[in-house]
Parts: C-alpha cells; structure tokens; sequence
C-alpha cells in the first residue's frame, strides 16, 4: 500500500476525535472530585464516579476497536470472537443494534489472512451509514478458498454518502479525502491489501447491504 501523509494524518485524527470526548469526560469528573476535597461531596461525589466509570468505559472500546481496525492485532485474531466484543463494544449505548450470532462465521475463516480485520471494518461503516441508527447484521458463507461475508444495515438512510462511497471504491485522490470519508478510504484499502472485494449496494429505501468476496 502506498504511503500518504495525508492519510496518516486523517486516521490519526479519526482516533483522536473519537477519543477526545470520553478523555475529557474522566478529566472533567476528576476535577469534579477534586473541587469537593472541601466540602460536602452529598450526592456529586457518587455522579462524579459514574461519569467517570462510563467514560473510561467508552475510551477503553474504542481504543480496542482502533487496535482491530487500524493496527496488525487485526490481521493475528485466530477466532472472531475478539472482533465481535469489540463491535458490540463499538455500538453499546446507542441507537445502533448487533446481530452478530456466535459461530458465524466459522472461526477457521479466521486464518485467512485479514479476514477479522476487514469485517470489523465493514461493520464500523455500516454503523456509520445509519446516521438515525438501526441493526447491523452479520452472515457467511464459504470457505477459506471462496466464500462471502454479508453485512446488512438496516435503517436509515441505507445508503453511504457519495463521498464515502467513492472512498471505498479507491476512485478519490488521497487530496481529496475528509475526515467523514477516510474509514471508507482505509476499509477499502485494507480489503485490497489482503485480496477481497468490498462492494456496498442499496436494497431498498432503508437497507444496504455491504459484501466482501474472496
């Protein structure tokens, strides 16, 4: 794969936008605790605790899911039952559902190099795509040989953004890429990199399917 500033740049700046939020959240708390040494703490010091447990909560997901998508843990998971938790990790607290039953697919599709790597990274912009939130869910078939992952999301829009669609496809100069399109960018990359084909189409006003072919 190519090396482009740019897009370092833009995946560096995805992580740190992603985490900026819960990382305040636990500083703001601490200083809560901090600012009641004094004083009272009554209920505040029992609401500072919880800020803090669900912040550090979210920061401690999303570093995991990071470490997945972006780094070589991603390619090394010999069982996709890492890759789940960290989905279902990824999407705790909001408006989007997983449907992601054990045993699919086969762990042994595991071995096949990237394979844990790029459905995580299908299943990151699936929950992207659904914007009013909705449920994701996985399916498989084949083998290590020839087979097909199928990433469903429902509900709305059902449909990528023109910009991230194009970044998938790898039809857009780095130049061009935004922080709202560079995972659509890396998705498509990493597929490439490891051999599959990612392709995303619309099947009604309200779903679109994302498969990845091997």
């Amino acid at each position: 794969m190519p090396l482009d500033i740019r897009v370092i740049e833009l995946v560096a700046s995805r992580i740190c936008h992603d985490l900026v939020s819960p990382v305040g959240a636990i500083r703001n708390g601490l200083e809560l605790i901090e600012e009641m040494e004094d004083e009272p703490a009554g209920g505040f010091l029992g609401e500072a605790v919880k800020l803090i447990e669900h912040s550090s909560g979210q920061a401690d997901r999303r570093l995991r899911v990071f470490r997945l998508a972006y780094g070589l843990a991603g390619r090394e998971q010999k069982g996709f039952g890492d890759t789940r938790s960290s989905a279902q990790g990824l999407l705790e607290g909001g408006r989007t559902t997983l449907d992601w039953p054990t045993g699919v697919p086969n762990d042994q599709l595991a071995f096949k190099r990237g394979a844990s790597k790029v459905l995580l990274n299908v299943i990151i912009l699936a929950d992207e795509a659904l914007t009013h939130g909705g449920t994701i869910t996985v399916a498989a078939e084949g083998d290590e040989q020839a087979g097909r992952f199928t990433i469903t999301a429902a509900g709305r829009p059902g449909a990528l953004k023109d910009e991230s669609a194009a970044a998938l496809a790898g039809t857009v100069a780095a130049a061009d890429l935004t922080p709202r399109s560079i995972h659509a960018y890396m998705t498509g990359r990493f597929a490439e990199d490891d051999g599959y084909r990612v392709a995303a189409t619309p099947a009604g006003p309200d779903r679109l399917v994302f498969t990845v072919e091997w």
